[in-house]
């Protein structure tokens, strides 16, 4: 990271503001939309666009100003929304195509920073759609996608609907007599969604009485106002690692980027773990910022309660399953099974537990959401098959949540007799200075494996694992080996191992692709791991 890029973000986030001086332009503009548009859809991307509607022009790295225009045009929407920067090139190309035209083919409308406003633009289109869900955030390095998920799960126990958008997509969890359905509404590109799609998606889930929205708040998505013009009542942190240190610049920008999230106006709730040395003095600076209106709830795993409102005694772990104690001021419950291993999970399900605190749920209804909690899928999911190793596929990608994904899986392999492995590898494109890092957990905590590829993007696969294994002491070399073809390294390390030994494929979990330059190539670590066991059979 240069300093120039490292002055930038710093800049941007001193200025940043979730009330941007020209905001009011914008919803005044979205109104006027929404009266003479009644039948249209407010969007800024061209795949979802269709006839009649009002298409944001937002060009960035991936399309030009005339690419998004071609790829509008085809969908003949009735108008057309650009920033004041646009206004001359925007004459002249109409001027030019539409030369034999009496009438333009659609309405212009101009408004200056449409990017930055968006989410106020469409926000006011649709009427104010975060006004009728309770918006809760999520954000952090880890964890996100599972306290977003097991989090929709355990209020839809209560709510009838509720929702979870990130990683994952967009789920809508409905309550049905005695279980809770699950319906998969939409995949997204980005961990949070652009300002407008999060509006459209929002008036959406209103109309199908979906009651609250748990919404995965990356650090880059805060930073680039992908939540400006949204209501938030509630927000959680997880926790802040050296995770998109290449973005941001620095570990100090990147916590100021989390820290944004709870000077939202109107942020009702706030939800803290208060477990250790770094967490603590994380939360000690985001409350000097939190306004006194926020209720503020901590939870902790294996803490002195004293200093917690609930905290999470683990007593006993299973191969499937953690049993705590649940201790509050308003009870004690023993024994509560929750179904996850794990620490960082049991410190997911905690925030899941403080979330229903703050939202006023009583004790037994926090513990029946507990018992509830859910992985997703790619989060310590186990593979088994007679006589094979016991495999692991987790979507951990940094330096922690590897760690605590290994920490976890050493008593089983412990338990079985056997060793620790893992294959994984580290994305290209994506936060360099972590690479050796990634080489060091492994190599500390588990017996060896394979560096492998994942998502390499335009990187040199073959220098990114060089880059991965640097982390990995000489002495320890050689127990590790480079195998760059991610469906090789699974397959060797399954045919290869001893049936007791324990196996960690990381950093893809359900995933179903591979990022190879601009191409997203058909992959599966299940679909691999399947194939390895039958193999292993035969032979």
């Amino acid at each position: 990271m240069n300093k120039n890029k490292n002055l930038q973000i710093h800049k941007k986030l001193n200025h940043f503001s979730w009330l941007p001086s020209l905001h009011e332009k914008a919803i005044l503009l979205g109104e006027r939309l929404s009266k003479k548009y009644k039948s249209s859809h407010m969007l800024d991307n061209t795949r979802m666009l269709r006839d009649g509607d009002i298409f944001l022009l937002s060009p960035g790295e991936n399309f030009s100003t005339e690419e998004l225009l071609l790829l509008a045009e085809k969908k003949f929407p009735s108008a057309l929304v650009a920033d004041n920067s646009e206004k001359k090139f925007l004459t002249h190309w109409f001027e030019k195509k539409y030369k034999h035209y009496s009438e333009p083919l659609m309405d212009v409308y101009y408004l200056e920073s449409l990017k930055e406003l968006s989410g106020f633009l469409t926000s006011a289109f649709y009427d104010y759609p975060s006004k009728k869900i309770k918006v809760c955030a999520i954000t952090g390095t880890n964890g996100k996608t599972t306290v977003v998920n097991a989090a929709a799960l355990a209020f839809a126990g209560f709510e009838e609907a509720c929702a979870s958008m990130g990683t994952l997509g967009l789920i809508v969890y409905r309550k049905d007599i005695d279980s809770i359905q699950k319906q998969k509404i939409f995949d997204f590109e980005l961990t949070t969604p652009s300002a407008a799609l999060l509006q459209w998606f929002l008036q959406k889930l209103s109309k199908d009485g979906v009651k609250r929205l748990f919404l995965e708040a990356s650090s880059i998505g805060i930073v680039q106002g992908r939540m400006l013009g949204c209501e938030i009542r509630n927000a959680a942190l997880t926790n802040i690692t050296d995770d998109h240190i290449e973005y941001h610049g620095s570990k100090e920008n990147l916590e100021s980027a989390k820290t944004l999230l709870f000077t939202i106006p109107n942020l009702e709730s706030a939800v803290f773990l208060n477990s250790d040395r770094q967490k603590k003095r994380i939360y000690e600076k985001i409350s000097k910022k939190l306004s006194p209106h926020v209720n503020t709830v901590l939870v902790s795993v294996q803490s002195n309660k004293k200093n917690s409102d609930i905290n999470l005694k683990i007593n006993s772990a299973s191969e499937d399953s953690t049993v705590v104690d649940y201790e509050s001021d308003a009870r004690n419950i023993m024994g509560v099974k929750v179904p996850a291993i794990g620490k960082h999970n049991i410190e997911n399900a905690a925030i899941v537990a403080g979330l229903m605190f703050a939202s006023g749920k009583s004790s037994e209804e926090i513990v029946f959401g507990l018992k509830e909690f859910e992985t997703p899928p790619g989060r310590m999911d186990f593979l088994k098959s007679k006589n094979c190793p016991l495999v692991c596929i987790d979507y951990a990608h940094t330096p922690d949540a590897l760690m605590h994904i290994l920490k976890t899986l050493r008593p089983q392999s412990r338990a079985r007799k056997g060793k620790l492995f893992c294959v994984f590898g580290c994305g290209g494109g994506r936060d360099k200075m972590k690479r050796s890092q990634m080489g060091r957990v492994v190599a500390e905590f588990c017996d060896g494996g394979f560096v492998t590829s994942d998502n390499p993007r335009f990187e040199n696969v073959e220098k990114i694992s060089e880059e991965t294994i640097e982390g990995i002491e000489t002495k320890h070399r050689d127990r590790w080996k480079i195998i760059n073809d991610r469906s090789k390294a699974i397959h060797y390390s399954i045919l290869n191992a001893n049936k007791n030994d324990v196996i960690l494929i990381a950093g893809k979990g359900n995933e179903k692709y591979q990022l190879i330059k601009s191409k997203k190539i058909p992959f599966s670590d299940y679909l691999e791991v399947q194939s390895a066991f039958e193999k292993r059979k035969i032979n």
